[in-house]
């Protein structure tokens, strides 16, 4: 179940994570432009300043932590130098005091002592005890118990027994069997009775003890040497320092032995006079850590106490079976560090304020043309004006594009004034092939009337002419469509041609040199007629006779190539190159006056751009004094049966 409620916790998590996510980018994704740019810009500025300051300040509390470990080791470590020090001299001072002959015997003797004895004891080796106790300053007292009854007691030195308090070390000395032990306790500075107050107050002693034996493994007395806390361990038992940020322990395995200004010892000797405590931690919870957190000879380890945060570091002290242990408080330099660290997000958090401003307004200043481009296409768009002025400021990308959407307006109104002119024009066409078609039916009548009274008078050309000129005012006013086939626009040059041969005494001659695959392809009506007729009119000299007019074509891929060929006078080089360049241009009224021969041309070569492309037209070739050659190039298309067709098709090759 546990598991179950686990991964449930985690699923909605999830679920809450990226619902927050696809909301924020929704909302944002209705921003405008500027505050997009914004918010990008502090993603990019902030990511990675976040990323570095977390890197930093964690290298930083790495380092400080680092440092305050490696200088509190330092203490800890001189301060278990020093225990062990005064250990060594303790010890050391206790067996040298036992060590002597005459004071073992002296303490050991079963008969009593005579006068001289006595005194030579107090002459020649008392002071050898004195001495060793004079030249270690450290050494509070040393002090030689036995129960002889027949040995004297030699102040400050050598003691009956029964001077020990009830809470005597004897029996715990018995039970060591001449090794040394170690005990913490209470006492007066002299067992003598009737000192002065001073000299009778208690102090806080660490003290050597070790049973004296006689020969046979006898109790015979027991030693101790003892020093003051304060002088055995300093910065334990020592008055605090102010403003220190670390308290010394020694504990033992069971109860402590010390905690500093507070002492308690494992049988509750004595309890030290109060000092104030820099670690407001209590004794319980120390001796905790040390049952939970100690492990090993030495260590260090960290843990958290009233929502503060310690550091603890431990050694162990041979010969005492205890561990000296240093709590450090952190929040102090953990809160310094914890100050620049709110101070440099403070700061960073500034500093892109600042520049978010900055970068707002110079956004702001460079968007304002894509603001304006914006508030013209809404106006475009809602109003319908497209005769508005967009103002351009400056080279850039922006400006660039409101010339564009300013070009494309201006592209609009003439494509809309041009649809217009043509639908004023298609609509005055109609109304113009209406009326010729009204009066059609009168000229039809009339030269149906005068053909029948050609052939009555038997004027067979006449009629014939009539007939052709009939044909072609059906051909010219029943428009039907812009495309015909070329069969039919041939038809319509023949009863052309016919007509002028009336005029000219049958000396045009039409040769027509076309297949069958030619006939349907799709062509311009009336695109025909002026090549030919400004062949006879411009070509044809009156001196000349025959005059002939050829037309063929052939087909090069899905183009096809008519030719109207005449052999008449032809035209010069310069003549040409004029009437050539002159259906390049897009505008009529630029072709120069008096150019004969050209704007028939023009207006053929002109319709064939517009309906087929620019590609296709008019190329005009001649040989000056013999032929002209007009070319009329056009897509190959058929009116009745498509683009493909049988291979009659005469290629150019």
């Amino acid at each position: 179940m546990p598991g179950r409620a686990r991964s449930q916790m985690k699923s909605l998590l999830r679920r809450t994570i990226w619902q927050w996510m696809t909301g924020t980018t929704d909302r944002l994704g209705g921003c405008s432009l500027q505050v997009k740019l914004i918010v990008a810009y502090i993603g990019v500025i902030l990511i990675p300043v976040v990323l570095f300051s977390l890197y930093t300040f964690h290298q930083l509390y790495e380092n400080t932590m680092k440092d305050i470990t490696v200088q509190n080791q330092y203490v800890l470590d001189t301060e278990l130098a020093h225990i062990h020090s005064n250990m060594e001299i303790m010890e050391r001072t206790a067996q040298l005091a036992i060590s002597d002959r005459n004071v073992l015997h002296y303490l050991t003797e079963e008969r009593e002592i005579s006068s001289d004895e006595l005194v030579q004891f107090n002459l020649n080796v008392f002071p050898n005890l004195q001495h060793l106790l004079y030249s270690n300053p450290n050494v509070e007292n040393i002090r030689l118990y036995t129960n002889n009854p027949q040995t004297h007691e030699i102040w400050p030195m050598i003691f009956k027994e029964s001077r020990l308090p009830k809470a005597s070390w004897l029996k715990a000395a018995q039970l060591r069997q001449g090794k040394i032990w170690w005990d913490m306790y209470k006492g007066p500075k002299s067992l003598l009775g009737g000192q002065s107050r001073q000299e009778s107050e208690t102090v806080q002693y660490m003290a050597l003890l070790r049973e004296i034996q006689s020969t046979g493994g006898r109790h015979a007395g027991l030693v101790e040497t003892n020093m003051r806390l304060e002088l055995f361990s300093p910065r334990v038992f020592g008055i605090p320092q102010r403003n220190r940020a670390w308290q010394m322990f020694i504990l033992n395995g069971g109860d402590s032995i010390s905690n500093g200004g507070k002492l308690v010892s494992s049988t509750d000797i004595a309890t030290a006079s109060f000092q104030p405590d820099p670690i407001p931690i209590p004794l319980s919870h120390v001796h905790h850590l040390l049952q939970s957190r100690v492990q090993g000879q030495g260590g260090v380890f960290d843990f958290t106490y009233g929502n503060k945060p310690y550091l603890g570091l431990y050694r162990y002290i041979e010969g005492l079976d205890a561990y000296l242990l240093n709590v450090v408080a952190l929040d102090g330099p953990l809160g310094d560090l914890r100050q620049k660290r709110n101070a440099m997000l403070l700061i960073i958090s500034m500093l892109i304020l600042f520049m978010s401003v900055i970068s707002y307004t110079l956004h702001a200043f460079i968007l304002k043309q894509l603001h304006t481009l914006r508030e013209s296409m809404k106006k475009v768009e809602q109003e319908g004006d497209f005769q508005l002025k967009i103002p351009v400021y400056g080279r850039g990308e922006v400006a660039e594009l409101a010339l564009y959407f300013r070009s494309l307006l201006s592209r609009i109104n003439g494509l809309i004034a041009e649809a217009v002119h043509k639908q004023a024009t298609a609509q005055e066409a109609e109304l113009l092939a209406l009326k010729h078609q009204i009066d059609s039916h009168f000229l039809y009548n009339t030269l149906e009337n005068l053909k029948m009274m050609a052939e009555i008078e038997r004027q067979y050309p006449l009629s014939d002419a009539l007939t052709s000129l009939g044909s072609m005012m059906r051909y010219n006013l029943q428009w039907s469509g812009s495309c015909v086939t070329l069969r039919d626009e041939i038809r319509h040059i023949q009863h052309y041609v016919a007509i002028m041969n009336i005029r000219h005494d049958n000396q045009i001659g039409l040769e027509i040199h076309l297949s069958s695959a030619f006939m349907e392809l799709e062509m311009l009506k009336m695109s025909l007629q002026p090549v030919v007729e400004n062949a006879i009119k411009h070509g044809w000299s009156t001196l000349q006779s025959p005059f002939s007019i050829t037309i063929e074509a052939c087909s090069k891929q899905d183009i096809i190539e008519l030719r109207i060929q005449d052999n008449g006078v032809g035209i010069s080089e310069e003549r040409r190159n004029a009437i050539m360049a002159g259906l390049a241009r897009t505008d009529m009224d630029s072709l120069e006056p008096g150019m004969n021969g050209g704007i028939g041309l023009y207006n053929v070569h002109r319709r064939l751009s517009m309906q087929y492309g620019a590609e296709y037209g008019i190329r005009l070739d001649s040989v000056h004094g013999q032929s002209t050659t007009v070319t009329l190039i056009l897509p190959r298309r058929y009116m009745m049966r498509g683009t493909d067709h049988d291979d009659q098709a005469v290629d150019c090759g």
